[in-house]
């Protein structure tokens, strides 16, 4: 008598963070944690409130969900970043997915400034950033991408990219962005209007009262490796560069034109 066929399911990552800050005094200071799976999160000391996410598991593949829930209340100050590079590893046909929600309340002001996210051959990953934030609030957000580490010769040939971004100010929808790569990475990508063949690109957003007037200055710290354009009240951005190194030194000289500190340390640790 045969024996039944046995079939086996891959073990997936799972992670969840939360995170919310409040005002006590003149500090922004944690009210709440909550952390699960593989995801962490560690607050270094310093001047400000950072908070650094971590991902045990080492990276993202196929069936694989992150979540992560930021809350800044009213009139705090908070900076995200994340300990190292997120890889997003081959998947066998499912999707990893990132979910990633900031929530900004009345005169608060949130960075999210994770390091770059390494896309390796036939990865999928779905990815989402959903912020809500208060009329008078402030948000600096950027995404950098690699497509592959060309230290170590690797090309990214095939694989499946959504990157949405999702900002509704004072209840109403005021930016929605869409990065999409499908099929053959390296064709996709090699139009003038998509990169031009380069394998790394960030996306920035800065929505604040004063963004508009900020736009020259961001132009000027992009030069010719961006473009920004300014409405609404927020500036978006693109960078595009010929390698990581490249990417990180443009970013440093945006982000320092809207926010008094640079980059995070571990960015340079």
């Amino acid at each position: 008598m045969d024996s039944p066929a046995v079939s086996y399911s891959m073990q997936r990552a799972k992670g969840c963070v939360r995170i919310t800050a409040k005002r006590r005094d003149e500090e922004t200071v944690l009210d709440r944690l909550f952390q699960s799976g593989s995801g962490k999160a560690r607050l270094p000391n310093g001047d400000g409130f950072e908070a650094v996410l971590l991902n045990t598991a080492g990276g993202v593949t196929g069936g694989d969900l992150f979540e992560n829930t930021i809350e800044a209340a009213a009139d705090t100050a908070v900076t995200i970043t994340t300990q190292t590079a997120e890889r997003i590893y081959r998947s066998t046909g499912d999707e990893g997915r990132i979910n990633n929600a900031l929530s900004v309340h009345h005169g608060a002001c949130l960075h999210w400034l994770p390091q770059e996210t390494i896309f390796f051959d036939h990865a999928r990953l779905r990815r989402m950033l959903s912020v809500d934030m208060a009329e008078d609030a402030t948000v600096l957000a950027v995404e950098p991408l690699v497509l592959g580490r060309a230290a170590m010769g690797e090309t990214v040939r095939e694989g499946f990219l959504s990157d949405q971004w999702r900002v509704r100010r004072g209840g109403r929808l005021i930016y929605a962005d869409a990065l999409r790569l499908n099929g053959d990475i390296q064709d996709v990508t090699k139009a003038a209007a998509s990169l031009g063949g380069a394998t790394t690109c960030a996306s920035l957003l800065y929505v604040s009262p004063d963004a508009e007037d900020r736009i020259e200055a961001v132009r000027a710290a992009l030069g010719e490796a961006g473009a920004a354009s300014a409405f609404n009240g927020l500036i978006s951005a693109r960078i595009i560069a010929d390698n990581s190194a490249a990417l990180r030194t443009v970013l440093l000289r945006a982000v320092s034109v809207l926010r008094s500190d640079s980059l995070p340390r571990v960015w340079f640790s």
